[in-house]
């Protein structure tokens, strides 16, 4: 069957980037608040130990290492991941081809496994560069739309919806387009109202 959608990316430094914050926010959205809070506290009891100086140092120590790993910690995973992704160091290619029946992914011109039936998708994301699409709650396959070759990357959203049953979730809307969903949401919200008051003159 042949392909709808190709697309043909590597694992840049952007990617990587893109992937690490996809992660944070999805599955950790709280945590760089907790951490900053936590440090926080370390600080609080740092000052309550102003008569015990070994305690005070110890304490602040530790609040201000939570408090910079905090800072830091999208470069340190970002280093981490650099140094452990194969695919990143050999800057290998892969290429992504959706059919309609579900999609194989290649890796330097050799298939990775069988085809990935549509079913298998779990989750569905978008954000200003990437389309985000996971399978079985376990991979996660970052699309930059910069590398779509084949088909039309903006009706890309309605094809994977239209397989899977799935909304695309946005992970951060452009300005243009929430200025769009809200001009929408009046206008809707105006055509209820107006179907409200024909209904109220019928009755009357």
């Amino acid at each position: 069957m042949s392909a709808l959608y190709k697309v043909k990316t590597t694992h840049t430094k952007q990617v990587l980037k893109d992937f690490i914050k996809f992660t944070y926010k999805v599955k950790n959205p709280k945590a760089s608040l907790r951490l900053y809070t936590l440090s926080g506290c370390f600080f609080v009891i740092a000052a309550t130990f102003k008569d015990f100086k070994a305690a005070m140092l110890i304490s602040a120590a530790i609040g201000i290492f939570i408090f910079l790993f905090t800072l830091f910690r999208h470069k340190i995973a970002l280093f981490r991941l650099k140094r452990n992704d194969q695919t990143y160091k050999q800057q290998s290619e892969i290429l992504f081809s959706f059919d309609m029946g579900g999609f194989i992914i290649e890796t330097n011109g050799v298939s990775t496994g069988e085809k990935i039936k549509y079913s298998k998708i779990t989750s569905f994301y978008r954000d200003t560069r990437n389309y985000y699409i996971g399978v079985n709650d376990a991979e996660l396959h970052v699309l930059p739309y910069s590398d779509f070759k084949l088909g039309n990357v903006k009706d890309f959203t309605a094809f994977i919806k239209s397989k899977t049953g799935k909304e695309v979730m946005e992970l951060k809307i452009p300005l243009k387009e929430q200025i769009q969903r809200m001009q929408r949401a009046i206008k809707l919200s105006e055509e209820q109202h107006d179907q409200q008051i024909a209904e109220k003159r019928k009755k009357n």
